[in-house]
């Protein structure tokens, strides 16, 4: 079990698909009445499943990792600007909610956010 404390920020590895090495940046910040967490992809340095496709397992594995209670999950997805004229990969905040089945998340879904609320979330 990792060691829990009000803010966390690392690389964080695991399993992808068909077991392969992956990892993405992981941000947790503790507070009273909600756990916001924050996996940012990490594109050309990740050799394996990316955030959006492992969300859901992803999820699951980090509340039983860092016991997080399910229903205090505040989970957000953080993709970073690729230096790009094109938009689809400017830097982008989604919040992503799920099912809980009582074992796993289940059923993602995504809604963009802007920097504000991101903010406003945090505070």
């Amino acid at each position: 079990m990792t060691e829990k404390s009000d803010f966390t920020d690392y690389i964080y590895h695991f399993k992808g698909a068909w077991d392969v090495p992956s990892f993405c940046g992981l941000k947790i910040i503790s507070k009273k009445d909600k756990t916001i967490v924050v996996l940012t992809e990490l594109y050309d340095s990740n050799p394996g499943s990316s955030v959006t496709s492992w969300i859901d397992k992803l999820a699951t594995g980090l509340i039983r990792e860092y016991e997080i209670e399910p229903e205090k999950l505040i989970l957000i997805e953080h993709n970073p600007d690729r230096k790009s004229s094109l938009e689809f990969i400017n830097e982008t905040f989604d919040l992503v909610t799920f099912e809980w089945n009582g074992e796993k998340f289940v059923s993602p879904s995504w809604k963009r956010l802007t920097l504000n609320q991101i903010v406003d979330i945090i505070n």
